[in-house]
């Protein structure tokens, strides 16, 4: 990953820290942010990174300056600039924080306050405008810590560094969740106890009347602990329930209570019972087909949380607040340590619903005469579609996501893969999927390659694991075959390229009667298809297929 650190202050210890885990441009003199951004030529684009973090001082910026709105607008048109005339780098533009300088009677206001909104409103017009562009919230992180703590005075005047050694440390936090959320590495379930967890006390001792779950003190703790954690499950991160109770005292909380903020609906699976909680989440783990390294367990039993660490090394379990008014602080924490993300879709919104159709199909699948049965009685629909501006979004955040069925993967950002689609060279497709349980939404990304008149290649293939094991594949690929033998070329190039999680793709062209031109000794395959002989080839074909 290369990033750049920009700024009008002094950061060069920052970016000394940041230089043990990325590849940083560091540009000679810290003033100069405005000439790199705006110079095609300079070091900075000649480096080339992938991300760049402007981070501004307020009270630098407007220094001296007689007409600070005049400045404030000539600035946000110089980051308008870079970012419109470089749409594969992402850049992130920190919001201003001002100290109100001058001693003002009361009924002056704050001048300081209306440029600090200026500036954040005319970035938040930008990020509307363009994809490549966010807000990196420096305020909101000298509001949480205080400036006293944010700033060191004393090393402003001794060295020119306006910053404590505290506040690059939280800046670096802060990058560091930025980088992860821009290469796709969250977590995608949060797993939760109930008793002493979701509300005070034990129900199945207290009853549902002795629980403290309500809008005043202790409960009010329990109940704004909910709100956080809905607001995650909002952003796309699906919820889970493992407890060790008596399930129909527990489900009669959740369905009953009135201060429960989480309905039944919010989760996709409650295993409630006595069973051991590291076998809950073993089973949930193949139930909703997802790692265990995508998983986060929460419960404020210590013995329980060391037994998963045991017995589930890959799970995260983090430590439990002693006080539980410092469980709305813990929900904070978990998201941007585990789940923050820049941006959401519409398959995040829905995706606590699309795993629970999951879990159906895996029912009617149960109670089916066959497997070829099951898969005929999904009366599946498959849409596909070229990449555009419009779904660009999820296409580019499903590269970065999928792992076990992808063959090549290569992770593009939304910026990359516009760049990509506008090559003459390359094309893009996405497929949908829907059966009679709902609506599974995009589902897998196609990038292809035209290497001469006669031969196109596969850069990319992917499939979402929630509809794997349907042969959803086959109609896809077939669609793709079909496309490019109508359009006259002679062969196919495919590649299987191995990591730690795709294998069980690592036979699928062999399935699909394609021909083994290589392997090298990393285990990189080499296939190629002869359209000459693709009906021949051997296709499942499960469901209706239409191209948009």
């Amino acid at each position: 990953m290369k990033l750049s650190l920009l700024s009008n202050v002094n950061l060069d210890s920052l970016i000394s820290r940041l230089s043990k885990q990325y590849d940083v441009y560091k540009t000679e003199g810290y003033g100069t942010w405005i000439q790199e951004i705006i110079n095609p030529d300079s070091g900075l684009y000649s480096f080339g990174p992938d991300m760049v973090f402007i981070v501004l001082d307020g009270e630098e910026m407007l220094r001296g300056q007689s007409e600070s709105n005049e400045i404030i607008d000539v600035n946000i048109n110089y980051i308008e600039e870079a970012v419109k005339n470089n749409p594969n780098i992402t850049f992130f533009v920190s919001n201003i924080d001002l100290w109100t300088a001058k001693i003002e009677s009361a009924k002056s206001g704050s001048k300081e306050r209306r440029l600090e909104f200026l500036w954040e409103d005319s970035l938040f017009l930008l990020c509307e405008k363009y994809k490549n562009l966010y807000v990196f919230d420096i305020k909101s992180i000298v509001e949480d810590k205080g400036r006293e703590q944010f700033y060191s005075k004393k090393l402003w005047y001794l060295g020119g560094i306006k910053y404590s050694m505290k506040a690059e440390k939280l800046l670096e936090q802060y990058i560091n969740r930025c980088v992860a959320s821009f290469k796709g590495k969250r977590k995608k379930c949060l797993v939760l106890d109930l008793d002493n967890t979701l509300w005070g006390g034990v129900v199945g001792e207290a009853g549902i009347e002795g629980i403290e779950l309500s809008d005043y003190k202790e409960g009010a703790r329990y109940k704004d602990f909910q709100r956080k954690l809905k607001e995650i499950k909002d952003l796309g991160i699906i919820l889970a329930v493992v407890s060790k109770n008596n399930f129909d005292d527990a489900i009669k909380v959740i369905r009953e209570h009135k201060h429960m903020v989480l309905k039944e609906e919010d989760f996709v699976a409650l295993k409630i019972n006595w069973d051991l909680k590291s076998q809950n989440i073993r089973d949930l783990s193949e139930e909703l087909n997802i790692g265990l390294d995508s998983m986060v367990f929460i419960d404020d039993n210590p013995v329980e949380r060391e037994s998963v660490k045991r017995e589930l090394p890959e799970v995260v379990v983090p430590d439990f607040p002693q006080d539980s008014s410092e469980l709305v602080d813990f929900a904070t924490e978990l998201y941007n340590n585990y789940f923050y993300t820049l941006d959401t879709t519409y398959e995040d919104t829905v995706k606590t619903e699309i795993y629970r159709q999951n879990m159906k199909r895996r029912d009617a699948q149960k109670s089916s005469a066959s497997y070829e049965d099951f898969l005929r009685s999904l009366e599946t629909r498959i849409e596909i579609r070229r990449i555009n501006a419009e779904n660009v979004q999820r296409a580019a955040q499903l590269t970065q996501k999928t792992n076990q069925f992808n063959l090549t993967t290569k992770r593009y950002s939304e910026q990359e893969l516009l760049a990509l689609i506008n090559d003459q060279g390359f094309e893009g497709f996405v497929a949908y999927v829907s059966d009679k349980f709902g609506d599974n939404g995009m589902v897998s990304v196609v990038i292809t390659r035209r290497k001469s008149d006669s031969e196109v290649e596969l850069d990319t293939f992917l499939l979402s694991c929630r509809v794997m094991g349907r042969f959803i594949e086959d109609r896809i690929i077939g669609f793709i075959e079909d496309l490019y033998k109508k359009a006259g070329y002679k062969k196919f190039i495919t590649y299987y390229r191995p990591t730690e999680k795709n294998a069980p793709v690592k036979d699928l062209f062999e399935r699909l009667g394609y021909t083994l031109l290589d392997v090298d000794p990393e285990g990189n395959k080499k296939y190629v298809l002869d359209f000459e002989r693709l009906s021949e080839c051997s296709r499942k074909e499960f469901g209706e297929l239409i191209a948009l």
